[in-house]
């Protein structure tokens, strides 16, 4: 276009010297001629062998012979097309304009015909771009946490609603009219609420940066993973996996056994289901490599821990490209277990020694029990009977668990396809980031991922316990249409090697693993740390509007649950979502160019005050139902910038043991609140209360320690990121209830228990410590 530009340049100069070389002396006619501008031209383009989602760049069929700057404008069926932010969206896809080429990312899978118009001072052209020939995976469109687009995932579906409509007209006396008005209304409601487009990972604009989890390996550690299955063994790696069962005949296959679902198989899916091959759906990473191994379960072998934490034996070299280790499992126990310095150092392995010493993450789920501990819920109906559920408050801490007690495992909960908290995930200040899983895929979309193949096993299939448990209440009539795509039959999951109801934080978790495969993936000299750091400044706030639960208590009130909090350092933090929901368009983009220099990780000593400090024992007694409660200060003197905050705590209580003489159970555990202040202002809970403190501490090898509430227990926050270490730590602790109550459940717990009986004797605070994980100066 340049050239043609000059060469029209050339020729008015030239047209200018021949006039001014004519003279004047005679009456010849000196008519200058004129220059016509030529209307641009336009053809037709042809775009073919694409794969859904990914970008492609073409040029377009246009010119202007007399150099005029060219513009374009779009139609589809007729209809103008105009750019937001510079991007023109279609029907199939999204197009953006680059000079005299464009780069289109088709969204579907659908042939399409674009009109295009190129106008150039003031005259057009029209001609078409022809797309054709995308491939992707029939599944693809479903999986709201890669592309939300407000799509139902087989949730709310119409067999659904119909099978609905007739159990109330057949088995509870509805008319037809009744009963169809009762679920309109209700659907629509739902539809509204849980269906939400945009609210996903932000996927695409990973895959726009060219980046889909290539050159790196996720290692699945779980109950098993199939390894042959259609959609996983492109990106399986030959003899790898390990299957851990003590009495295996073949160690180096992890495939489970179990007929009705493999919760790793789904688990892999989600991470690297391999794309673009017409297969099922994809994982978030869909180019990332898998292992597997069947870690949870009966008959393992004595070395279980090491080998699932990649230490020699496992196979895994130190060099080797391992970006996670994805772990969605947990313990579930109405007690805070004791931290073990040993399980810590086998933990941190990855994050120390591999990938040549940059380090593998651990993604863990945080726990699907803010309601209550799931089917055998030890604690009973302790959180609804205490309020904790009516006020919003999770009956459940991730901190529970001693794995989530350091930055070595990455904590990581749930959230809708609305971009809200799910009705199950543990909230806590240990929370890193939030991911996608959704709900029971009926009332709002579950995940939509590979299930063990054929109808004979799987949660889709003839054994799926979901459709199992309708059948027994309400007959397979019923039960088939409320899970239409698991059960046998669907057309969009003939042989039932996919699932579209798996969820729960074991969904999130590898979900984030995804993420962070692209992250590594697009950047493969950062740290474990640099990663986490991307997350934390780049994950997406989400739920603005969530709002502090504030407790009323004797002499005052106490905020149990702040919402969204900004730290000293600019950093915004919650208690339900961590730093928000990864975003894998902006953590991809700020590895391509991360130029920040963390340094070495510096770890602190602990730094406390009585038993945990290995002096005498405090006794620093909490009152009863007292907003003031108990405060003790920290001075640290040491200046780091903060990466992780850990909190040891011994509190003791003569009451916590295995139930109270009357049949009841102490309400000593449950009243806890720990709340942390750090030398910037910013407010941590740890223990909001009315949590399931039912039963007393567990040692780290899960034996009763009567007497205490928290034995050698450690809590981390998330919150400080970014902050100094330096100054006076405040840490207060109370008791927020005088309130005794009956058990809903009439004794449906593990002590028996009728009721909950307030507190005679005070807990007394013995022991707390603090401890960081950090590095010099500022990033």
């Amino acid at each position: 276009m340049k050239n043609n530009i000059f060469k029209v340049s050339v020729l008015s100069a030239a047209i200018v010297i021949s006039l001014s070389g004519c003279g004047s002396n005679d009456d010849k006619d000196n008519t200058v001629p004129v220059v016509t501008d030529v209307a641009p031209k336009a053809g037709d383009v042809v775009v073919t062998d694409l794969k859904q989602w990914l970008p492609v760049t073409a040029d377009f069929n246009a010119s202007d012979q007399d150099g005029d700057a060219l513009s374009f404008s779009f139609a589809e069926n007729g209809e103008e097309v105009l750019s937001e932010n510079g991007v023109f969206t279609f029907s199939q896809g999204m197009l953006t304009i680059d000079g005299s080429s464009f780069t289109y990312v088709p969204v579907s899978t659908e042939d399409t015909v674009i009109d295009y118009t190129v106008s150039a001072n003031g005259k057009t052209a029209s001609a078409q771009i022809n797309i054709s020939g995308i491939i992707g995976d029939p599944l693809a469109n479903q999986q709201w946490h890669l592309n939300n687009t407000g799509q139902k995932a087989y949730s709310l579906s119409n067999e659904m609603k119909q099978g609905l409509i007739d159990l109330h007209v057949n088995q509870r006396g509805f008319t037809e009219e009744d009963a169809q008005a009762r679920y309109d209304e209700s659907f629509a409601v739902a539809e509204a609420e849980e269906l939400v487009a945009g609210e996903d990972m932000n996927v695409l604009s990973a895959y726009a940066q060219g980046v889909t989890g290539a050159g790196v390996t996720a290692v699945v550690i779980d109950s098993g993973m199939e390894i042959r299955h259609e959609d996983l063994i492109d990106n399986v790696l030959p003899n790898r996996s390990l299957n851990l069962n003590a009495s295996a005949l073949d160690h180096t296959d992890p495939t489970s056994t179990a007929n009705s679902g493999d919760h790793g198989t789904s688990v892999a899916g989600l991470i690297a289901a391999k794309g673009w091959n017409g297969k099922g759906g994809r994982g978030v990473a869909p180019d990332t490599g898998l292992i597997g191994m069947n870690y949870i379960g009966d008959d393992k072998i004595a070395q279980k821990e090491l080998l699932a934490h990649g230490f020699p034996g496992s196979g895994i070299s130190t060099v080797e490209s391992i970006s996670v280790f994805n772990r969605s499992y947990g313990i579930t126990v109405p007690a805070f277990i004791a931290y073990s310095e040993l399980d810590e150092a086998i933990e941190s392995y990855p994050n120390l020694y591999l990938r040549d010493g940059k380090g593998a993450l651990n993604i863990k789920s945080s726990g699907n029990s803010f309601g209550d501990g799931g089917n055998n819920a030890l604690e009973g109906s302790l959180c609804t009977d205490n309020g904790a559920h009516d006020l919003g408050l999770t009956c459940y801490n991730g901190a529970f668990e001693p794995s989530q007690g350091h930055p070595y495992y990455l904590s990581v909960a749930a959230v809708n396809a609305n971009g809200k908290h799910t009705s199950y995930s543990n909230a806590g200040a240990n929370l890193m980031v939030s991911a996608p899983a959704g709900e029971a895929g009926r009332w709002a979309p579950a995940m939509v991922t590979t299930d063990q193949m054929t109808c004979i096993n799987g949660y889709s299939g003839f054994n799926s316990d979901a459709v199992a448990v309708f059948t027994r209440a309400y007959g397979e009539e019923f039960a088939i249409s409320q899970f239409p795509f698991d059960y046998p039959g669907n057309e969009d999951n003939a042989s039932c090697n996919y699932t579209s109801t798996f969820n729960g934080t074991s969904s999130a978790a590898p979900n984030a693993s995804g993420v962070v495969s692209l992250i590594l993936s697009a950047n493969p000299d950062l740290t474990w740390r640099d990663v986490r750091h991307i997350l934390a400044s780049t994950s997406t706030l989400i739920d603005a509007e969530n709002t502090p639960v504030k407790l009323t208590i004797a002499d005052g009130e106490f905020v149990a649950h702040d919402g969204w909090v900004k730290n000293g350092a600019g950093y915004s933090f919650n208690n339900l979502y961590g730093f928000g929901r990864v975003d894998a368009g902006k953590a991809v983009k700020m590895a391509k160019e991360y130029d920040i220099k963390l340094g070495e990780q510096v770890i602190t000593a602990w730094n406390g005050v009585g038993s945990v400090a290995e002096e005498d024992a405090l006794a620093l007694e909490i009152p009863d139902n007292n907003a003031v409660g108990i405060t003790q200060e920290i001075v640290v003197t040491e200046e780091l910038n903060i990466e992780a905050m850990q909190f040891k705590f011994d509190v003791s209580n003569p009451e916590m043991g295995s139930g109270l003489s009357d049949g009841t159970q102490t309400s000593a555990g449950s009243d806890l609140a720990i709340e942390v202040t750090s030398p910037a202002g910013t407010r941590s809970v740890l223990l909001s209360s009315k949590q399931a403190l039912f039963l007393p501490a567990l040692s780290s090898d899960l034996s009763f320690i009567s007497g205490y509430i928290l034995k050698d227990a450690v809590m981390m926050s998330n919150a400080f990121y970014g902050e100094s270490t330096k100054g006076t730590w405040t840490i207060r602790l109370l008791d927020t209830s005088a309130d005794s109550f009956v058990l809903g459940d009439n004794g449906g717990n593990y002590l028996k228990a009728t009721g909950i009986t307030n507190n005679v004797a005070l807990s007394v605070l013995e022991g707390a410590s603090i401890r960081a994980f950090g590095h010099a100066g500022q990033e």
